[in-house]
């Protein structure tokens, strides 16, 4: 899932909008070391407003509170402190204690109080929420008489923060949603095309690609789709070929089948029309690799019943006195969708390996958490681990003749493994626990409505 694209650019937009929005936050609220929604006139200020005022006439201080008020500052008198208690916001913090000691120093032993609005001093400046509306004020007691309050209001904090901050994130994630959106729309062609490259190799007559979207997109739909016709109209041409090449060599091998009954020695007739056959059987397995038949149309595809059709096909092996069995895990239907005369030619060529290399074949059926299991066990040797890989490569033998009565000309399990895929299904080699080759053949299953195993 974290290697999807849309995920990571997903991601990456969630990051960068988190850090601008910890970025803001942090600039807005931090200035110099101090939270600017508790932050203070500076000591200096303190001290010249308190002298201005003790040194000014009741008239003259009137008109300068009138002067100091206004924005964010909030300059008034009142006749003493609420209570005689040393009230400090913020405890004992560090910064906060060099910050009082500066006010100690220019106020020049004046009584000071750092008060909430309210009235009541804050333990903590944590226990205050973010944006909260109550203002840190300084009292200052003067020498002349009276207390002099002296409050900042948090403006930028109320009006900026408080008021826009939700609306900004509101914001900010409506558009990532939409970044979002927008880029899933530019990436889905993107899985499109995989998916539709993937299928390729199994379905060449699959529809062809939409052609909307972004025009790169467009442009890759477009030369996909004519890769597409182009291998199909290659692979249509080798058919053709090919087979007009095995009609024409069928005609040859009936003159010849004919011209080797007037041989006269018995046993080199017997050998030229042994040949012949083989020669002709090579012929047609050549032809069906050749037509890949890695997809069968759709009105040939149904749902039909794997321990039904398993259970026909051995039946008729045994009445032709081959030695074969079936058994299976699951006795209810194993619906499956596929051709059933690919499904049994699948099986002829399984069997007919293990009885060529095994003597026997032992067949199974099971279900699968994603598929339905046909496993076709010989009493064989084995393979070599290293080789089972070759098995299933066209004209690939461990027993290197062409001879059918050792082991064919080897696309058995190359024709399996193509009609599998065109059935949406895989074939997997291995050695048996109790030796001999294991062919396992998986198939698409159909949700079933009743027993299911």
């Amino acid at each position: 899932m974290l290697g999807s694209l849309l995920v990571r650019i997903g991601l990456a937009l969630l990051l960068g909008f988190v850090a601008l929005q910890v970025v803001v936050v942090a600039a807005t609220l931090w200035n110099d070391g101090r939270p600017v929604v508790f932050r203070l006139i500076s000591p200096r200020q303190a001290a010249a407003i308190a002298d201005a005022l003790e040194a000014a006439s009741p008239s003259q201080q009137a008109k300068l509170l009138t002067a100091l008020n206004g924005g964010s500052l909030a300059v008034h008198l009142q006749p003493a402190f609420a209570d005689d208690g040393p009230h400090r916001v913020g405890g004992n913090a560090p910064y906060l204690e060099k910050l009082y000691g500066e006010y100690a120093a220019e106020l020049g032993g004046r009584p000071f109080q750092v008060q909430a609005r309210e009235g009541s001093a804050l333990a903590s400046l944590s226990q205050d929420r973010l944006g909260a509306p109550a203002a840190v004020r300084l009292l200052v007691r003067l020498d002349s008489g009276g207390v002099v309050v002296i409050e900042r209001e948090p403006v930028l904090l109320h009006r900026l923060m408080a008021r826009w901050a939700f609306v900004g994130s509101a914001i900010g994630a409506i558009l990532v949603l939409i970044l979002l959106f927008c880029i899933q729309q530019m990436v889905v062609p993107a899985h499109r095309l995989a998916r539709a490259a993937k299928r390729l190799a199994t379905d060449i007559d699959m529809a062809d690609l939409p052609t909307h979207g972004a025009s790169e997109m467009k442009m890759l739909a477009v030369a996909f789709n004519d890769m597409k016709r182009t291998i199909r109209e290659l692979l249509q041409e080798r058919t053709h070929m090919l087979a007009a090449i095995a009609h024409d060599l069928r005609t040859y091998l009936t003159r010849l089948r004919l011209r080797a009954n007037f041989i006269r020695d018995p046993d080199q007739q017997e050998r030229a029309i042994r040949d012949l056959e083989e020669m002709g059987l090579l012929l047609d397995d050549t032809l069906l690799f050749a037509r890949q038949v890695t997809t069968v149309p759709a009105d040939q595809q149904r749902v039909v019943d794997a321990n039904e059709e398993v259970l026909a096909f051995v039946t008729m092996r045994r009445e032709l006195g081959d030695r074969v069995d079936w058994n299976t895990s699951c006795l209810a239907p194993l619906p499956i969708r596929c051709s059933p005369l690919v499904l049994r030619r699948m099986l002829a060529n399984l069997i007919d390996n293990a009885l060529r290399y095994g003597a026997a074949a032992h067949i199974g059926t099971a279900r699968r958490s994603e598929a339905v299991e046909i496993v076709v066990e010989d009493e064989g040797p084995g393979v070599p681990p290293e080789a089972i890989a070759r098995l299933v490569k066209p004209f690939e033998r461990l027993e290197p003749s062409r001879n059918r009565r050792t082991g064919g000309a080897g696309l058995g399990l190359a024709i399996v493994t193509a009609l599998a895929e065109g059935q949406g299904g895989t074939l997997v080699l291995e050695n048996a626990a109790r030796g001999g080759l294991r062919a396992v053949l998986l198939l698409r299953p159909v949700p079933a409505a009743g027993d299911a195993c």
